[in-house]
């Protein structure tokens, strides 16, 4: 019998633990219920005001001389004297003699063509002395071709002297003094100082602001925000093609005496890369916005009664992080110009009122 009772304790114990957790289970504790509110999607928000927006075009692009020109010997000879200014960077003006080759040569063919000129004109007014019209025909073509004959000698004297036909930048040196040279050698190159040439790169959607007669003025800068250096220049030309790569415009802005340091604080060097601002003139009754609030091509997000709604504008142009919006926005409209990772009509959002 005691035996019995230790053997029965254990299972009237497990049969006690399933009655209690039977009831447990079918009495369980109520929960509090609470709603959670999931807070709305913080954006900001740019008020419209349409007014009259000035355009200004940028574009970048290096400077150039308006003519280049390579030096070349046309004699031949000894460089007897070289100019102090015939070395790179230096300017000239127009007519210096920048190198002088030895003429004795030339001097002495000059002479000896005008006096074959002198024997064929005494020949020439013997045979029609004596009325001897085969000779007259014989002398009057020695007579000619003895003036050729000088007209070539003139001008080979004249070409010991190498200058230039205009105010000129020494770009390239390539002889010193005492080097002799031939016909073809290559002297150096010399780059135009009157006027300086920027080509600029101008997308379809910006071309239709240029005036291609000239009427758009133009400023140049160096790009850093930091330097104050500026230069006048003028639209010259909008080039008859487009890049057949890029689909841009060329155009070529212009700098009269780029170097002068009277007509401006910092000279304007070739080779300088400059940053170009083309007034494009003005739109009336619209607003810029940041390229950031459009959506797709055309679209924007508006801010109405806590809700996106979306709508489509006309966008006359996008630049330098900015979008000029033309039509499709009225007055008092509130642009929502924060980029939100989902955004749908009808959401709901809040203001941020930082």
């Amino acid at each position: 019998m005691k035996r019995f009772f230790s053997l029965l304790r254990p299972v009237a114990i497990l049969v006690a633990a399933c009655l209690i957790a039977f009831w447990m289970l079918r009495s369980p504790p109520e929960v509090a219920r609470r709603d959670v509110e999931v807070p709305r999607p913080l954006v900001s928000v740019q008020r419209i005001e349409p007014d009259t927006i000035p355009v200004t075009v940028v574009a970048y692009g290096n400077v150039t001389a308006w003519r280049k020109l390579d030096l070349t010997a046309q004699v031949t000879g000894r460089i007897l004297k070289q100019a102090p200014e015939f070395e790179p960077g230096e300017i000239v003006d127009a007519g210096q003699t920048l190198l002088r080759i030895d003429a004795t040569d030339y001097r002495l063919a000059l002479a000896e063509a005008r006096q074959s000129l002198t024997s064929a004109r005494l020949s020439l007014a013997d045979a029609k002395a004596l009325r001897q019209a085969a000779r007259v025909d014989e002398a009057e073509a020695t007579v000619a071709a003895a003036e050729a004959r000088i007209a070539r000698a003139e001008r080979d004297l004249a070409n010991t002297e190498i200058s230039t036909p205009y105010r000129a930048v020494i770009d390239e040196q390539l002889v010193e003094e005492g080097q002799y040279i031939s016909v073809g050698t290559r002297l150096g190159r010399v780059l135009g100082a009157d006027r300086a040439e920027i080509r600029l790169s101008i997308p379809p959607q910006d071309i239709g602001f240029i005036d291609a007669a000239g009427g758009s003025s133009v400023t140049l800068t160096t790009g850093d925000p930091n330097s104050r250096a500026r230069w006048p220049a003028r639209l010259a030309r909008v080039e008859a093609r487009i890049d057949a790569d890029t689909r841009v415009f060329p155009i070529v802005v212009e700098v009269e005496d780029p170097l002068n340091t009277e007509l401006y604080d910092t000279p304007l060097r070739f080779g300088q890369f400059v940053r170009a601002e083309i007034f494009g003139g003005t739109v009336a009754d619209a607003v810029m916005i940041p390229q950031a609030a459009l959506h797709g091509d055309d679209d924007v997000f508006l801010f109405t009664d806590g809700r996106l709604a979306r709508r489509s504008v006309t966008v006359g142009r996008i630049s330098e992080g900015g979008a000029l919006v033309t039509e499709g926005l009225n007055a008092g409209d509130q642009v929502v110009t924060t980029r939100l990772d989902l955004m749908f009509e009808g959401m709901e959002v809040a203001l941020n009122d930082e």
